[in-house]
């Protein structure tokens, strides 16, 4: 079976020190996977690797069946900070990466917008980042990686800057539109809640260099957890991961 993305054994070292060791991952179509460990264990290195920022000291990144190695361009990467920039309207910067790939401005805005519903931000197309709630601009952020590449998005921390009430807001829109969108994606995350509730599974990275220790795979599908925290299972699954990490 081809897997729409694969890490192979990868490792990275800098000088004498190595950051990540043997990664081996597969996500495939539709999938939201997460990574879920400590600070310093190595996950935005792996990220830098599998986006092409970094090419690994060892192992190979395969996409679709084909080797692409420290090769940019190929997967969109959306990190902590929506990075908008403030002088453009919210459908411009939307549209920049297909104006980039040489798209007219004008049909990339028109492509740009067409989304805009589906990411529940119609109506904002031509308001300004600071006139945005924090939610909203990270809504704007994933639409801006989804038109970057709908291949495979790695989510850096996305939400880790909203407040406790709009981050459960916006994981709730989020399900619903990784439902509708079925972009594959890898999520790098310290919030145990937030893992649980957005993955089909987790995968626990943990050590210096920084190893994959264990997969676990969430039982309820991503559509039927509505209050999903307030359930056993969820207590379970969070008790499991909790004791991972101490250890």
């Amino acid at each position: 079976m081809t897997h729409k993305l694969e890490t192979r054994d990868i490792s990275m070292s800098f000088g004498d020190r190595k950051i990540i060791e043997g990664i081996s991952i597969a996500v495939d179509q539709g999938e939201l996977v997460s990574l879920l460990g400590v600070s310093g264990s190595g996950k935005t290195t792996l990220f830098n690797c599998i986006s092409g920022i970094y090419r690994p000291t060892a192992g190979q990144v395969i996409l679709d069946g084909e080797d692409i190695t420290g090769t940019t361009g190929r997967i969109s990467y959306m990190l902590q900070k929506d990075l908008l920039f403030p002088y453009k309207t919210i459908v411009d910067n939307v549209a920049l990466p297909l104006i980039i790939r040489g798209m007219p401005a004008r049909r990339a805005r028109e492509r740009a917008a067409e989304h805009f519903d589906e990411f529940g931000l119609g109506g904002t197309e031509k308001l300004y980042p600071k006139q945005l709630s924090g939610g909203m601009r990270q809504r704007a952020a994933l639409l801006r990686t989804y038109l970057f590449s709908d291949n495979v998005a790695l989510l850096d921390e996305p939400f880790s800057a909203l407040d406790t009430i709009t981050k459960g807001k916006i994981h709730r829109w989020y399900l619903d539109v990784m439902e509708k969108i079925r972009l594959t994606t890898v999520f790098i995350t310290h919030d145990i809640n937030e893992a649980i509730l957005l993955s089909d599974r987790i995968y626990i990275m943990t050590g210096a260099p920084g190893q994959i220790r264990t997969e676990i795979r969430i039982r309820t599908p991503r559509g039927e957890r509505q209050e999903y925290d307030l359930t056993d299972e969820f207590m379970e699954y969070k008790r499991q991961i909790m004791h991972l990490l101490e250890q």
